[in-house]
């Protein structure tokens, strides 16, 4: 099992961002790095937690997911489950609210950090907590290793949260 405490420890640098970052090759991601760090260090909240993305039916061009993620100490997610009803009862026009509104948060440029913003607050999550006891956010795939991330770097800044999926 990953230790998320360890790697939440280890946050202390633009650089540690860098080393945990899949798309550290991008246009912009030192500059980035360090603003994720100042935001990070300027968070009222502040977790590393597991993360699993589940394929969506649906969509258009590279497809959708739907990207969990949840405190393992407080819930164990029965994925089959999930699984299923993200197949026989999610609501499909909750999944395009949700990819229509997570798009929109994103700014214009690739960002590779803190990129989902503002989930907690809508439908789509809420029907996840209430179920299955994690949060989601759905999103347009943007490479098969969308499918590889295995941690979220959550944060709630400037009264907003805003995760990070990642992998180790």
């Amino acid at each position: 099992m990953t230790d998320l405490t360890a790697i939440q420890d280890s946050l202390t640098t633009p650089e540690a961002f860098l080393e945990l970052c899949t798309e550290s090759g991008v246009f912009g991601a030192k500059k980035q790095a360090a603003r994720a760090h100042e935001l990070w260090q300027s968070a009222s909240s502040r977790q590393v937690l597991a993360y699993r993305a589940i394929p969506l039916p649906g969509g258009t061009g590279t497809g959708l997911l739907v990207g969990l993620y949840w405190d393992p100490a407080v819930t164990t997610p029965d994925f089959d489950a999930i699984a299923y009803a993200v197949i026989a009862e999610l609501p499909r026009d909750l999944i395009r609210a949700d990819e229509k509104a997570a798009w929109k948060t994103r700014d214009k440029k690739q960002n590779v950090f803190f990129g989902w913003r503002g989930m907690r607050g809508r439908p789509l999550s809420a029907w996840f907590q209430e179920r299955f006891g994690v949060e989601g956010v759905v999103h347009q795939v943007m490479a098969a290793s969308d499918f590889e991330d295995n941690i979220a770097v959550a944060i709630v800044a400037d009264g907003e949260d805003r995760v990070w999926p990642t992998a180790v």
